[in-house]
């Protein structure tokens, strides 16, 4: 049963590009922040500690004391010795039982020459106090109490299960020679690289699992079944500590979680091996873990990290700076609240439920853009949060590693309202995003504040899309074939991101497994699946329902990084534990994959970094690997019928089509995968797809610095570019354990392109190389009720021809000023977008306006001509946009009773409290800029108070202003009065300084 991890692959290159703090600390590839304060308390013993039990009904932990031949047991009242027992030489491994009567000891006495053992159990009734020691022909590596009450006992050779009352041992099963480390060891050899096994029993009792250097088993207690299996892993599976679910369906052993098949669910990424260094604890009922697993490219130095991560995938939480390394076992207590760990010292005593009482620090942005645009430069404001979780004070202190970023407090204590200023003219000579990171340190923080990412972006008017920031580590892209959908993985969450083709919006995250690596589409596009590069599991999601089914389970050792669907079968690209890697095949019903016999006449041998594209009609798959090799598979014949070497080496971009070409690489393939072209340029191929008949390839620069990206057509018969037209910003560059990247994708509808790129994703239009022409604007009214008055902050909506290139909506804030290749100003200065579209914008205007002004609208294609409208000071209108079932265009008026639509159906009645959505109310105090959210404290009041009537009947108003949390939408607070006139058309009205709107409602008794 081998289980490998990570040793042959680049680490380095998977964390490229990954601005999620952990991920590059883990790597590598971030210089640490200080941080002074530590999480948890060390409690020294003046020995090394093997092992601990946790005995919560006397208050105290028993602790293996290895070198001085002693339980010593700490008080979990004063977390100090309180006493300590002598016993018999090298206490290794202890277990309480059930019902905490006896505590058992197994000592390692392997000691040379031979004859002289003290290998022994000493059973300890912690009622009686009494004491019987049981001598030992073997090496003893651990021990386990079952709900049983028997203590199951692992040795070199043999498994013995005890009964502490008797003591009588009862011989199980023999197993192979496991371990026969001998003491006295070389100086600074730690217990458990002598004893190099670990054991744990559930929380129930049922289940008692087991790790040696070379053996895992399992024993189910009720059936007295043990289940014993070899394993091979690369590194070694450390930290040597095992731990396990409360009903044992599931335990972490090592770096890795298992399933009681031995199948790993997830595993963390490169670690390290070391036995000595590292620990984990279960929380099942709250679905997390907590560990410390070293990494092999940890920088030199770095400080011990408790992560605290999810057990389905191990997306991490926190992680929280450790006083020392552990050393060993770890447990929590009956409430999961405090975690003891064997440590360097001894023990250390980690709070885990307390951390709102530790000064911790959290920022509500990841991403922070900075646009600049073609008809605006300048200094670009944008802020951020920074709050303790805990509701503490702590000190912050923030750094940038960007030229002319201005940070204001850039220290200080939380909670903080940070601004961020950048002067994007610094970046006019740069195309493409500048990325770089704002750092986050504390003096106080126990927790690893994850740095901001800091995005500057200059778009220039021969430069075409519009990018929307996702925040993460993105390594795939698939549009739905029959869903106007398309899908992004991010890696450093472990999710699949699901965004609308219409409006560009996310609409749904689904939860992966452990680091997904590809997406792909079931045949009939109804599934969606994904591998892992640490999961032995491809996740399968429905995607009418967008939810999960039951994972495909692959063979022990296989890891699924690449999958694609022909119209006969579905396989899958793995990365076997020691190898060869192998091509497998995915039984979507039985929910499993087993690797195929040969690939045809070929050996099922691929290299390590293979990936897979299905063509779209279900004909083929194409098959490229790193090495240079590539093969097809053809459904019809239901075999490999092509295998081939076409260099040293492949990268970049890969694809296939229906129509017999492929891509991989910088080469264009024939039916036959023979290489017929090659594409030319320095540029890095990041990524191709084919449509109407001709290729769509995304350039950029090496290494995603430099000159941003291109994309150009691709005529298949000649491979030379059409058009090449200048993209936004650069494509993303390869973030996974791998060198080929998926990164455009037309979608369904036929409109458009999208493409992933450095900070999340660009939408260019599917024509973004046709001949522009000018924008024209015919009509600028309130966005609330269509009509033409307009006041300062109004919502307004632009209507006319050719006003952008796509459909694009924002939730960016503050709102950026260019949308959509789409630039809007008034006077000469532009003003925040909410929405873009060829015949319709929606934007606000700023708050400084009055009187006649001009707008004009820029886009690729050149300027509108001037347009002239009037300002006026306050411009009430009711938004008319809610719905209710079949009805459409009902006013925004909420009744407070129910919060439902007032309608026919759900009237007015005397008394009732109403809500009012509008826009156009006018200067407020405070005054809040335009393209920013309403304050909650203090609320934002119109400088003209309006009134409202219902039936001419002044009604009671309790609020009107600015809706806290919205942009130009006001909300006016209003109560009927107790006899108003009944009707059906009953006319609401708002009055302001002479204007009024007026909408009808029903009003009834």
């Amino acid at each position: 049963m081998p289980l490998i991890g990570s040793a042959d692959m680049s680490f380095m290159r998977r964390c490229a590009l990954s601005y999620t703090a952990l991920l590059l600390l883990w790597c590598g590839l971030l210089p640490r922040p200080s941080i002074a304060a530590a999480f948890g308390t060390v409690a020294p013993i003046g020995g090394e500690a093997a092992d601990i039990a946790l005995d919560e009904s006397r208050g105290v932990l028993y602790i293996a004391n290895f070198t001085a031949g002693a339980i010593n047991v700490l008080s979990l009242a004063t977390s100090a010795i309180q006493t300590s027992m002598h016993v018999a030489p090298g206490p290794s491994a202890l277990a309480l039982s059930p019902d905490k009567r006896f505590l058992v000891v197994v000592h390692f006495g392997n000691v040379t020459p031979p004859g002289s053992s003290t290998n022994a159990i000493t059973i300890l009734d912690l009622v009686a106090g009494a004491r019987q020691t049981l001598a030992l022909s073997v090496p003893p590596l651990g021990v386990a109490f079952g709900a049983d009450g028997l203590a199951l006992i692992a040795t070199t050779t043999q498994f013995l299960l005890l009964d502490p009352v008797s003591g009588v041992t009862q011989f199980l099963t023999s197993v192979s020679n496991v371990s026969a480390n001998s003491i006295p060891a070389s100086a600074g050899t730690p217990p458990v690289q002598i004893v190099a096994a670990a054991m744990t029993a559930s929380g129930d009792g049922q289940y008692i699992f087991g790790l040696t250097d070379s053996i895992r088993f399992v024993y189910q207690v009720s059936q007295k079944n043990l289940r014993v299996n070899g394993y091979a892993a690369s590194p070694a599976l450390g930290p040597r500590v095992i731990s396990a679910a409360a009903d044992g369906s599931y335990m972490a052993a090592g770096w890795a979680i298992f399933n009681q098949s031995g199948v790993a669910l997830a595993q963390f990424p490169n670690p390290s091996g070391q036995l000595a260094v590292g620990s984990h604890a279960i929380d099942s009922a709250n679905g997390l873990i907590y560990a410390q697993i070293p990494s092999a490219t940890a920088a030199p130095g770095s400080p011990p990290l408790l992560t605290i991560a999810d057990t389905d995938n191990l997306t991490v939480h926190d992680a929280l700076e450790l006083p020392e390394n552990l050393t060993g076992r770890s447990v929590l207590n009956s409430a999961a609240s405090v975690m003891y760990s064997v440590s360097e010292s001894g023990v250390v005593i980690l709070p885990v439920g307390s951390l709102n009482h530790a000064h911790r620090l959290a920022a509500d942005h990841q991403d922070l853009v900075f646009r600049g645009n073609f008809c605006q430069t300048g200094v670009v404001s944008q802020s951020f949060q920074l709050t303790d979780p805990g509701g503490n004070q702590t000190s912050f202190s923030l750094s940038a590693n960007l030229p002319g970023v201005s940070v204001s407090p850039s220290s200080g204590v939380t909670p903080a309202t940070v601004q961020v200023q950048i002067d994007t003219t610094a970046f006019q000579n740069v195309r493409g995003t500048t990325a770089g990171l704002l750092s986050i340190s504390s003096s106080q923080a126990v927790d690893l504040p994850p740095p901001i990412r800091l995005l500057v972006n200059n778009q220039r008017p021969d430069e075409r899309g519009y990018f929307t920031d996702v925040p993460g580590t993105l390594v795939d892209l698939v549009a739905d074939r029959v869903r106007n959908r398309f899908y992004i993985l991010r890696q450093d969450r472990n999710q699949v991101l699901v965004f609308d083709g219409s409006s560009l919006s996310q609409i749904a995250s689904l939860r992966t497994g452990a680091t997904p690596t590809r997406l792909a589409l079931s045949f009939d596009s109804k599934y969606l699946l994904v591998g892992h590069d640490n999961s032995q599991l491809a996740y399968v999601f429905d995607l009418d329902a967008l939810a999960p089914v039951n994972p495909v389970v692959f063979p022990i050792g296989h890891y699924p990084r690449s999958i694609a669907a022909s119209g006969k079968a579905i396989l899958a690209a793995s990365r076997v534990a020691g190898g060869p890697n192998t091509i497998d095949q995915i039984d979507l019903v039985a929910h499993t994959a087993s690797p195929l016999p040969s690939l045809g006449v070929f050996q099922n041998s691929v290299n390590i970094d293979t990936v897979l594209a299905p063509t779209p009609n279900g004909s083929t798959i194409l098959v490229a690997g790193a090495d240079g090799n590539v093969f097809l598979y053809d459904s019809s014949a239901n075999t490999f019928t092509v295998s081939r070497k076409i260099g040293s080496s492949l990268s970049g971009a890969y694809a296939a089509s229906g129509d017999g070409w492929f891509v991989a690489g910088n080469d264009l393939l024939n039916s036959s995968l023979v290489p017929v072209a090659t594409f030319a340029g320095s540029q890095f191929f990041s990524g191709f797809a084919f449509s109407g008949g001709q290729g769509l390839q995304l350039t950029g620069p090496p290494n995603s610095a430099g000159d941003g990206g291109v994309i150009q057509r691709i005529n298949l018969q000649t491979a030379a570019p059409i058009l090449p037209t200048r993209v936004t910003e650069q494509p993303m560059a390869s973030a996974t354990p791998s060198t080929f990247t998926r990164t455009v994708a037309p979608l369904m509808n036929g409109n458009t392109i999208i493409a992933l790129t450095i900070s999340g994703f660009t939408a260019l239009p599917a024509a973004f190389d046709a001949a522009v022409v000018p924008p024209s604007v015919a009509s600028v009214v309130n966005a609330a009720d269509l009509s033409s008055p307009v006041a300062p902050g109004s919502l307004i909506s632009v209507f006319g021809s050719n006003l952008s290139a796509i459909n694009m909506a924002t939730s960016e804030i503050p709102l950026p000023t260019a949308l959509g290749e789409s630039c809007l100003t008034v006077n000469g200065a532009s003003i925040p977008m909410l929405f873009a579209s060829p015949a319709q914008i929606n934007a606000q205007l700023p708050t400084f306006l009055s009187g006649q002004v001009t707008m004009n609208l820029y886009t690729p294609g050149g300027e509108s001509d001037d347009y002239h409208l009037t300002v006026q000071p306050v411009a009430p209108a009711i938004f008319q946009d809610g719905t209710a079932g079949p009805l459409t265009g009902i006013p925004a008026i909420i009744k407070a009773s129910n919060q439902q639509l007032v309608t026919g159906a759900n009237p007015i009645h005397p008394g009732d409290v109403v809500t009012i959505y509008a826009t156009g109310l006018g200067l407020t105090s405070p005054q809040v800029p335009a393209g920013w959210p309403a304050p909650s404290s203090p609320m934002a009041l119109p400088l003209i108070t309006p009134d409202v009537q219902l039936g001419g009947m002044p009604m009671a108003i309790s609020y009107a202003g600015l809706a806290p949390g919205e942009i130009g939408v006001y909300q006016i607070n209003a109560q009927a009065p107790a006899k108003p006139p009944l009707g059906d058309q009953v006319p609401l009205t708002i009055n302001q300084a002479g204007v009024s709107t007026s909408v009808n409602v029903r009003v009834v008794d």
